[in-house]
């Protein structure tokens, strides 16, 4: 396994043990998703795709970072569009479990 899927597979096991699901196990272009279907206790299903990037984008961040000087002890989150697209609401992933009441699998450690 190459550096770049060994990292990729850390990823998608660390982001299904945050949100208390599995990393779906596939072979090499399979299509399947990264981590299994969680049902949060509103009922509503979630299907996760993990991407990692050596940098997200700067507009990305930037926007979690005012958010979070705004209001230190407040969840940072940003909704974000493209023109006449959808908006997207981004927030840390352990808050994210924490607000839906999903318990994480184990801790998990964002080091490299």
């Amino acid at each position: 396994m190459s550096k770049h899927h060994a990292r990729a597979a850390r990823r998608e096991r660390e982001a299904a043990a945050a949100l208390g699901s599995k990393r779906v196990y596939r072979s090499r272009y399979e299509s399947a998703p990264d981590v299994a279907p969680i049902t949060l206790p509103s009922g509503h299903v979630l299907s996760v795709e993990v991407k990692t990037r050596a940098r997200l984008p700067v507009l990305l961040t930037s926007a979690l970072e005012q958010a979070a000087g705004y209001a230190p002890e407040a969840i940072p989150c940003a909704v974000l569009s493209e023109t006449g697209g959808t908006a997207l609401l981004v927030l840390p992933l352990a808050a994210f479990a924490a607000i839906v009441g999903v318990s994480p699998a184990n801790e998990v450690d964002h080091g490299e």
